[in-house]
């Protein structure tokens, strides 16, 4: 049995994923979190998150620590040729590696996964702001997306162009001179359907035989249980058997989520291949999984490593702030809950918790998880912690997780059980 006491994990993180490096430090004897900060007039906010956050160290460089460090823990994208330049090195490495790809370059991912037999919705490509706005005036029930640069702009839903309008308007005016260049991916809405997917990693093509599924509420909430890798419905599996030669190409090792709407007809359709540490479910991971050190140690050489889970059921609330993207964002909770919030953006001043402002026009600040042995126990536990979190601004929506009941009552319906 390896002894990461002695061990040194360094996580190349952005700021989402600072829990992570928390949850490693109960097993490793040191864990370092870097984020990338340079750029020719760097500012100290971003040099702040991890900052005074106990059981982990921030560092501003690695390179000159590199023998120190006996695995790399990349949870989140971007970094993919990092990845593969340590991995020349020698070093351990847990990631996706170039396998990134398959979410940031969303037109080659398409034609990728419908090259492979993975079946996708009807999309189309447009180019400029004024096209688009063209193309929504005339076409309902759709959902924009562009691919890489996510500080630029959220997925966003179309329901038609009156409603939208504003945020078009608003879209124009942040983006400038790049409005009449700027590609958008524009996916047409799957009704009639049930989004789901697995929840896990992936090492060299390979999964393990246990295995987590969740229905996500988007930006609200998640419902997840463990369950046996074989009991996974079908279309769920199918979709990773396909992708396993894919994943065995490019070294992949690392965290994997699958978005999937299965439609009445059990036709699964592939709609956004996360190829990281998902947020949801991420912050539940770490609370449902009790060996994430082997999981990472073993998985960072090729070593697939069964998860052992601590509960059947888990559920999850985000916590939301329009306030805290472009200011300080102090929140509360009671110290017996600590494991229970896990924040993105974190630094703790002078004993306070703060998630430090990104202005990106993202409300997520984080997120309350539980579990439970039943569905219904996780749901009311996670809304009894919620109710514990306090901050300006700050809110959660718990009637989500209902609509996550009624999702999971609706694969029944599709004759598909979890």
């Amino acid at each position: 049995m390896t002894d990461y006491k002695s061990k040194t994990v360094l996580v190349y993180d952005n700021g989402l994923f600072i829990e992570f490096a928390r949850t490693l430090a109960k097993d490793f004897g040191k864990v370092l979190y870097y984020v990338p900060w340079q750029s020719g007039f760097p500012k100290s906010n971003i040099m702040l998150i991890g900052q005074g956050v106990p059981g982990i160290k921030r560092v501003d460089s690695f390179w000159n620590i590199l023998d120190e460090i006996d695995v790399f823990c990349f949870p989140d994208v971007y970094e993919g040729p990092l990845q593969v330049h340590l991995q020349g090195l020698g070093k351990r490495v847990w990631g996706g590696r170039m396998g990134e790809d398959l979410e940031l370059c969303r037109v080659d991912s398409k034609e990728h996964l419908k090259s492979i037999g993975i079946d996708i919705g009807p999309y189309k490509v447009i180019t400029g702001l004024a096209a688009l706005r063209d193309y929504l005036k005339n076409h309902d029930d759709q959902y924009v997306k562009i691919s890489r640069t996510r500080g630029d702009m959220e997925t966003f839903h179309a329901e038609n162009y009156d409603l939208i309008e504003p945020k078009l308007d608003e879209l124009e005016y942040m983006l400038g001179a790049k409005k009449k260049i700027m590609e958008f991916v524009v996916e047409e809405a799957i009704n009639d359907a049930v989004e789901i997917g697995y929840d896990g990693y992936c090492i060299d093509g390979k999964f393990p035989k246990n295995a987590m599924a969740g229905i996500e509420v988007k930006d609200k909430g998640l419902v997840m249980k463990t369950l046996p890798y074989a009991s996974l419905p079908e279309e769920v599996r199918g979709v990773n058997d396909k992708l396993a030669p894919t994943f065995r190409e490019f070294g992949y090792r690392g965290f994997f989520s699958s978005e999937i709407r299965i439609t009445r007809d059990l036709t699964p359709y592939v709609i956004d291949p996360c190829a990281r540490m998902g947020s949801p479910p991420g912050e539940l991971f770490q609370l449902m999984v009790r060996n994430w050190a082997d999981i990472v140690w073993e998985g960072s050489m090729g070593t697939v490593v069964e998860p052992i889970f601590d509960a059947k059921w888990g559920a999850e609330l985000l916590l939301l702030s329009s306030w805290a993207d472009k200011n300080w964002q102090p929140v509360e909770f009671p110290k017996s809950i600590r494991d229970n919030v896990k924040l993105r953006n974190l630094t703790i001043i002078e004993g306070k918790y703060y998630v430090v402002p990104q202005s990106v026009g993202l409300p997520e600040i984080g997120a309350v998880v539980a579990t439970g042995d039943s569905m219904q126990g996780a749901i009311d536990e996670v809304r009894r912690l919620a109710d514990k979190v306090t901050g300006h601004y700050l809110e959660v929506v718990p009637d989500s997780l209902d609509e996550a009941k009624d999702q999971f009552e609706k694969l029944k319906e599709f004759g598909i059980k979890i």
